[in-house]
């Protein structure tokens, strides 16, 4: 059994039809508008996020509501607190994401969002600032460390020219590659990091080797092409190691090395397991058959284990999955993958519909389902973020 059975449920959400996405993401979008805190620009945090605080960052809080919303409905956020964000993440304890560093949780997100919105050399330099501090961060990955900064960095010399985020770029590329080694043991390339004061060789999405590839591999021209064909024989060899295949169905543990079942659960979401590492890692190797094989032996683990209970967002949940989906449509072109997605998608958001109380997040409620519904409409494979931040809907 490559998946925890009790921890998913079947499709229920019915047919995927584009009236009923639209109604969908309007109401998303209406429930948003009608929650926020007007004078501070946040929102409600739900209790299965935590706690019942109001958090402003871009995982699970204001920042990534608002990017969210500036997506799926241009216009529809106000600007109120775009900036406020930061301040609060830097000085608020009362923010459940205080101290925390890097992009996703700390105030290098924020900064990134109000400057997506709005432009600002000022501003920039924050970031900056931010961004040659986390290269002493012990995280190697997008979450919380320096990774994360450098995705920002190479959308931000695309967009403005400025050299000093192609000189980040490469610096940050650098320590990857003294730090990502071989395991002569499992003949592996696996990078060791540590978070929250614990070693960790993850392989997933979220905290290990898929998105911190994924992140040199969206480096365009600052990953030189023989770099860039080795973080692909790299990325090939190490989860072709792990991966766990049974019955034309595959999924990979959460550490490398470690066993699939880890406390007493089978991860298959974006963040771990088989979806982060489709969603992660589809666009290398293309020629590669067997590459190909054992992307859509995971496509038929997620596909086949259902929706995965509790919240719809994509990180842990529903729509994590659908986004699998899409990248396996984008990589084969088989429409079939396409609707797979969409009645993951769908099933996503009859759970929002059903809920009396609206789930605010980008990453684990209804703003990101909401985007999901939104990539399955226009059939666009990016993952919110990690596919790119200041990238046009």
């Amino acid at each position: 059994m490559l998946f925890t059975a009790d921890r998913h449920e079947l499709l229920a959400g019915g047919e995927f039809s584009e009236p009923s996405a639209r109604h969908t993401i309007a109401r998303i979008v209406e429930r948003a508008q009608r929650d926020v805190d007007p004078a501070a620009g946040l929102w409600p945090r739900d209790p299965s996020d935590g706690g019942e605080g109001r958090a402003a960052s871009l995982y699970w809080g204001a920042a990534g509501i608002a990017w969210a919303l500036d997506r799926v409905a241009p216009g529809s956020a106000d600007d109120t607190g775009a900036d406020d964000y930061e301040r609060r993440l830097r000085e608020d304890a009362d923010d459940p994401d205080f101290g925390w560093p890097g992009v996703w949780f700390g105030a290098g997100g924020a900064i990134a969002v109000a400057e997506s919105r709005a432009p600002d050399a000022a501003r920039r330099d924050r970031l900056f600032e931010l961004a040659r501090a986390s290269l002493e961060s012990p995280a190697l990955e997008p979450m919380m460390g320096h990774p994360g900064f450098m995705a920002l960095a190479a959308e931000l010399h695309a967009q403005t020219g400025e050299q000093r985020w192609a000189d980040f770029w490469r610096e940050g590329a650098d320590r990857l590659f003294r730090e990502w080694l071989h395991d002569a043991e499992h003949d592996a390339w696996v990078w060791t990091q540590t978070l929250a004061g614990h070693e960790s060789r993850y392989l997933g999405a979220a905290h290990g080797c898929a998105g911190t590839a994924h992140v040199l591999l969206r480096g365009g021209a600052l990953l030189p092409a023989d770099r860039r064909a080795e973080v692909e024989s790299r990325v090939v060899a190490t989860f072709r190691r792990f991966a766990v295949v049974e019955s034309g169905r595959a999924n990979w543990p959460t550490g490398a090395g470690d066993p699939l079942v880890q406390k007493d659960r089978i991860r298959v979401q974006w963040c771990h397991g088989a979806a982060g590492v489709v969603t992660s890692l589809w666009t290398i190797a293309r020629d590669d058959e067997a590459w190909t094989d054992l992307l859509l032996a995971a496509g038929r683990l997620v596909l086949g284990g259902g929706a995965v209970r509790g919240a719809p967002g994509p990180c842990h949940r529903r729509a994590g999955k659908a986004y699998a989906l899409l990248a396996l449509w984008a990589r084969t072109s088989d429409e079939e993958w396409l609707d797979r997605a969409r009645l993951f998608a769908q099933h996503a958001a009859a759970q929002t519909e059903e809920r009396a109380r609206p789930h605010h997040s980008l990453f684990t409620g209804d703003e990101g389902v909401a985007m999901c519904l939104a990539s399955c409409l226009d059939g666009d494979a990016r993952f919110p973020v990690a596919d790119g931040l200041f990238s046009s809907p």
